[in-house]
């Protein structure tokens, strides 16, 4: 109880310092919904919270310990668009929406679509490995630099030492399992564009993506042949309009840039 309760000091401390020293929270929380909970001790707001197993109606602060149970994100009551039985003194949970997460670098840096879960170290979160739960999907990132977090040295409930990066993402919450672990349900065409976008994106946007990229491909073939073969033929039968040729292959040239940058962007929006 006593390394817990060192846990807990310490997720309050590094919140206040947080706050106390400038570092940015990524952005006001917003439009997510809450409720009110009891907890037997106070719960920094961003801190991942988890069901009491004991006690009805409490949470407690989150870790590896209670991950099967993590509910939700600690909030300012006035932050919610919907606030459940706000109560001063009472811990503000929010189980959907957009908030501020507490997290560090313990399992690596967040990065935007990176899966939370609970760390360690009571409060905080950090990336999830496959087939944990999780509590949403960072939006933003926090790599641990000095203009994005502060560095602690912070002990587990086994009073085992480590120097961590503490700092607010923004996240969608969504408590569920670890998607990752089910990447292999992903199709081949996923699979690929998460490899070069980075982000998992749905068949229909993948294959709207190909479609344009086909059919832009189709019309500059089929454009740049047509002018070719015309200004090849017009040369051979009168080689006086060789200029007339040369500009009109400059128009189509250009109309096929045009081309491809409308392409390009069509599918930017698409894959984005």
């Amino acid at each position: 109880m006593r390394g817990l309760r060192r846990v807990r000091l310490w997720v309050t401390g590094i919140g206040v310092f947080l706050l106390m020293t400038g570092v940015s929270v990524v952005g006001a929380s917003s439009a997510n919904l809450s409720k009110s909970y009891n907890s037997s001790s106070t719960i920094q707001n961003g801190s991942l919270v988890s069901l009491d197993a004991d006690r009805s109606d409490y949470v407690e602060a989150s870790n590896v310990d209670n991950v099967s149970k993590l509910f939700g994100v600690a909030v300012d009551r006035n932050t919610s668009l919907l606030a459940v039985d706000s109560e001063p003194g009472k811990a503000q949970v929010a189980t959907s929406g957009t908030v501020n997460v507490l997290v560090s670098t313990v399992n690596g840096p967040v990065k935007v679509g990176d899966q939370i879960t609970s760390s360690p170290f009571s409060g905080i979160g950090m990336k999830a490995e496959p087939g944990v739960r999780v509590i949403g999907i960072a939006e933003t990132s926090f790599v641990g630099t000095s203009q994005d977090g502060v560095t602690r040295q912070v002990a587990n409930k086994n009073g085992k030492k480590q120097t961590i990066q503490v700092g607010y993402v923004r996240a969608s919450v969504a408590v569920g399992t670890s998607a990752s672990a089910t990447s292999e349900k992903l199709s081949a065409l996923q699979k690929a564009a998460k490899s070069i976008t980075g982000r998992t994106i749905s068949t229909f946007r993948i294959i709207a993506s190909l479609t344009v990229l086909i059919f832009s491909f189709l019309i500059l073939v089929t454009l740049i042949y047509s002018s070719i073969y015309s200004g090849i033929v017009s040369i051979g039968r009168n080689p006086l309009a060789k200029y007339s040729v040369f500009r009109a292959l400059g128009s189509v040239m250009a109309m096929a840039f045009g081309i491809v940058i409308i392409a390009g962007i069509i599918i930017f929006l698409l894959l984005r």
